[in-house]
């Protein structure tokens, strides 16, 4: 399970924003409401206020892997309700690959 000791924190994410912002209108089980780059998640009547940062490229040898950094502001919700939040984050934007 995802746990940061910290309560703001980031995570860097293999997609670009328009796929993010897809995923996020596709899901239904996380009540979220939406202002420019930022996401507000309701949790437990709390608020964890998620920011989304620009497109970015990881370079590998030739090949460009899109990129975002994803903020999360977690300084309302108990270790608990973060814990279960990021664990249904983590599942929902969940990217495969082969």
């Amino acid at each position: 399970m995802f746990y940061s000791k910290e309560k703001i924190f980031f995570i860097e994410m293999g997609f670009t924003r328009k796929e993010f912002f897809t995923l996020l209108a596709q899901q239904n089980e996380m009540a979220h409401k939406v202002s420019g780059d930022i996401v507000e998640f309701l949790v437990a009547n709390k608020v964890i206020v998620v920011s989304i940062g620009e497109d970015e490229e990881r370079c590998i040898a030739s090949a460009r892997i899109p990129k975002i950094k994803v903020s999360f502001d977690c300084t309302e919700v108990e270790k608990q309700d973060q814990e279960q939040f990021m664990k249904l984050f983590l599942i929902k934007f969940h990217k495969g690959g082969g």
